[in-house]
């Protein structure tokens, strides 16, 4: 089994061992997602066997023993190959200025290069710009497919009453991927009217830019109905741009009020 640890602030990552840590990480899930049903907590046996059979269970883990994030894995085929599915990442309230989820990616890679692994992949909400921008650019992911309400109803405090689209980011194990985070003049794929986003139709070019709000929390609370009409036009935007064989290979999120992807046609399409 490969040995992963790192230590950052008085905090020790390193892989669950005992059925005390397994339990301790299931608390961490529980209060980075804001859980209250048990349905949606990984059963500990779930986890030791993924963790004994080429998955990977990581925790953050205090001196007492409590958990502050974890990391759940597992074997999967991604596109074909075969390469780590990471279930999910979290770190709890009032931890999560402290690069500690960055950490649980690197050691991720770390398990995935030991493994012979070629690649780890993840899902994510493609609205959530912070998780975008983390993904594509300081990791240096791409994404090339989306699933329309991936999971369902959630009734968690992240995902309750909004359908769960997702995108999928694929990491290269073994390849340093330059992000692209500067659009330039490419073709919209969508754009305002009145205030509201509408798809349209760009030129096929060889880049493309797909605007997302800001801070989608912000406005899913203060204008709901805002929201969803965002939400269901990167659905139709994105799924438009795959399906022609452009993968998202960046993203801008500065200051400016320009947020979203920087698309590409991938080679041969």
């Amino acid at each position: 089994m490969t040995n992963l640890r790192r230590v950052l602030d008085g905090v020790v990552l390193r892989r669950a061992e005992s059925p005390a840590d397994y339990r301790a990480c299931q608390d961490a899930q529980r209060k980075a997602w804001g859980i209250t049903e048990d349905g949606y907590i990984i059963p500990v046996a779930t986890m030791v066997g993924a963790n004994l059979h080429g998955g990977l269970v990581l925790g953050a883990f205090l001196a007492d023993g409590t958990a502050v994030a974890m990391s759940f894995g597992f074997l999967g085929r991604i596109e074909g190959r075969v390469g780590l599915y990471s279930q999910l990442t979290g770190v709890v309230p009032g931890r999560q200025s402290l690069g500690l989820g960055r950490e649980m990616k690197l050691l991720q890679r770390e398990f995935a290069r030991a493994e012979g692994l070629p690649v780890i992949a993840w899902a994510f909400d493609p609205l959530q710009s912070g998780n975008a921008r983390f993904n594509l650019v300081k990791l240096g992911a791409r994404v090339r497919r989306h699933v329309d309400d991936m999971y369902g109803p959630r009734t968690d405090a992240l995902n309750a009453g909004v359908p769960t689209d997702r995108v999928i980011a694929e990491w290269e194990v073994f390849e340093d991927l330059k992000p692209l985070t500067d659009p330039g003049d490419a073709p919209s794929l969508i754009e305002l009217h009145e205030g509201l986003p509408r798809v349209v139709s760009a030129p096929a070019a060889d880049l493309l830019w797909l605007p997302i709000p800001h801070d989608v929390a912000r406005l899913r609370r203060d204008a709901p109905e805002t929201a969803e009409a965002w939400r269901k036009a990167v659905r139709q935007a994105l799924g438009t741009a795959f399906s022609l064989g452009y993968e998202a290979v960046g993203f801008h999120r500065q200051a400016d009020p320009r947020c979203g992807y920087i698309l590409r046609r991938r080679a041969g399409t």
